[in-house]
């Protein structure tokens, strides 16, 4: 492809692009030479299987690949299928709008925060259990059983399948316009077929194809994730993802080539995962074909309302009352089982705990402002350029912009993190604050245009043509009329990468070289401690930055358009 830079805007996408393939790809490398034992920075300079030998020979290793298949596929899996119950069952209705509207805030729950506060629900002298204990005396202590970290990876699996649900759904609402979902629903019903006959036989198979990139990021992201899994996850072993990270930290250097080989491993077994996905789609669309063929329908009972309702239900309540008793532990002085409230509320650990919140939740909002900001612009400057040609001699390739975008998030932090970090060493930019935005950076950019490329593709250029006949100032009516129009999306897009930066803990821990402190890593590190008041109040702050930023996307533009009705319905 022949680049040219001619105009200012074209070298936008292509340095969009290098942002955040170039670590990626470096990253790869330097991973995969410790893999094979080139490692010259500990003395190793030539090619070895050891590495692998011993990842296969290392006791954990096959529990870890277990517990990783099953926690991974398992949660991913169940993501999509109460995504689709959802659908079947409220989609269109008044529950399903209430539920898009719920998306914005529960989305900027950072992983980590919610896993936090499952953990304070879930545990056996956790709050659901202390409500049992109201209605029964068989729980006047705390039971034996193991309802979170559990050896089978149930809470694992039940919180990675609660935050990514309302991902996929939200990747499903912008996809289902296009293919005229409502319509194929009334058509089927004046056939005489069922909504759920319309959902699996007609509207799902085209929906899946278009979502299939972002359920593979949440497969990508469910088999590899590192901080929920310290969590919530399994501990003897735990997940492969959580494995290698303890040989990357592991004081013996050569123990890194053994994580290499781990992370390597990792990533050839998410490939051949997507590969076998991929490779079941033909014999699933041909079986599809002959039900169909066969007059499939089917007259089961009518429970995807109610199955829908359970499902936002259960989704609104873990939210809420993970947020809630997060709050609830921040601010209780004495709280002894099996007492529902605290005996006692107390500012004493929010107010002790900010000379060591200090630092972190600066440095959490610093990197989480600029690598925000950053992203917007570079986003709008290549959908700007993307505009450009659209109305010059060549066209946009927007698509294959996207499949670019989708690589980072495909591709398991793990996989590549450890082999940039070995780079930015050799540079000298290890422990570095811009090397840090960098590798935040990574992750925001994909969000925010995945976030804002489909607004600002549906603008009416109409708007900026008539600015510019009244103007004369190509960059006047871009300030005053196309960004104003658009400011509501620009700032949730810019709320989404804030949020997307706060949960970023694999980056900040490896880049960062212990040097940089964010909300993310010290909850994370206070999740394995006994003071539940001060993890509780580090996951709060977590939660509440990402909250406050949605809200002030959402207020901004309703003070801004408060006198434009048309403006503000235009703008959203």
């Amino acid at each position: 492809m022949k680049l040219s830079l001619s105009h200012p805007l074209a070298i936008v996408p292509w340095l969009t692009v290098a942002i955040f393939l170039t670590p990626v790809a470096l990253g790869l490398v330097g991973t995969w030479l410790p893999a094979f034992g080139w490692f010259p920075a500990i003395g190793l300079d030539r090619f070895s299987l050891a590495p692998w030998y011993n990842l296969l020979s290392h006791p954990s290793f096959p529990g870890a690949v277990r517990h990783t298949l099953v926690t991974g596929l398992g949660s991913a899996l169940l993501a999509l299928l109460l995504t689709a119950l959802l659908l079947i069952g409220s989609y269109p209705s008044a529950l399903f709008s209430w539920l898009e509207k719920s998306l914005a805030p529960i989305l900027s729950i950072p992983h980590a925060a919610f896993a936090i506060g499952m953990s304070f629900l879930l545990v056996p002298s956790g709050w659901l259990v202390r409500l049992l204990a109201l209605v029964s005396d068989k729980f006047d202590r705390p039971p034996l059983w193991l309802s979170f970290q559990d050896p089978q990876g149930i809470s694992l699996i039940v919180t990675l399948a609660l935050k990514e649900t309302p991902f996929l759904l939200l990747m499903c609402l912008a996809v289902l316009p296009t293919l005229k979902a409502q319509k194929t629903l009334w058509l089927a019903n004046s056939l005489g077929h069922s909504a759920r006959f319309a959902w699996l036989w007609l509207i799902f198979p085209q929906l899946y194809q278009q979502i299939r990139l972002p359920f593979f990021a949440v497969l990508a992201y469910s088999l590899t994730v590192v901080d929920i899994a310290l969590i919530a996850g399994p501990t003897t072993p735990g997940t492969l993802a959580v494995l290698i990270t303890q040989w990357f930290n592991d004081p013996d250097l050569t123990q890194r080539t053994v994580g290499a080989a781990g992370a390597a491993t990792l990533l050839m077994l998410l490939v051949l995962i997507m590969a076998v996905g991929l490779m079941l789609e033909r014999p699933l669309r041909r079986l599809r074909g002959l039900c169909l063929a066969g007059g499939a329908n089917g007259y089961w009972p009518a429970w995807e309302r109610p199955m829908a309702g359970l499902i936002s239900f259960l989704l609104l309540f873990f939210y809420t009352a993970a947020l809630l008793i997060t709050l609830i532990w921040s601010l209780a002085a004495q709280w002894r089982y099996p007492a529902v409230l605290p005996n006692r509320l107390s500012l004493d650990t929010v107010a002790n705990s900010m000379t060591q919140l200090f630092d972190p939740l600066w440095c959490t909002l610093l990197l989480a402002s600029l690598s925000a900001l950053l992203a917007i612009i570079l986003v709008i400057g290549a959908l700007e350029n993307e505009v450009r040609l659209k109305y010059g001699t060549k066209q946009a390739k927007g698509q294959k912009i996207l499949l670019l975008l989708y690589l980072p998030l495909l591709i398991p932090q793990i996989a590549f993190i450890f082999g940039f970090q070995v780079w930015l060493i050799r540079v000298g930019l290890d422990g570095t604050f811009v090397a840090l935005l960098w590798s935040h950076m990574i992750f925001v950019v994909p969000y925010v245009f995945l976030t804002l490329s489909g607004p600002y593709r549906q603008f009416d250029d109409r708007y900026s043509w008539l600015a510019l006949s009244l103007t004369g100032a190509r960059v006047r009516s871009f300030w005053r009329i196309k960004l104003i129009i658009l400011l509501r999306p620009i700032l949730y897009a810019f709320a989404t990468g804030f949020a997307v930066s706060i949960a970023q803990y694999l980056p900040t821990l490896f880049v960062g070289a212990g040097r940089f402190a964010t909300l993310t890593t010290e909850a994370v590190a206070l999740a394995s401690g006994s003071d539940r008041r001060l993890m509780a109040t580090m996951a709060l702050w977590q939660q509440l930055l990402p909250l406050i930023v949605f809200a002030l996307a959402t207020l901004m533009p309703a003070y801004r358009f408060r006198h434009r009705r048309a403006m503000s319905q235009t703008a959203s």
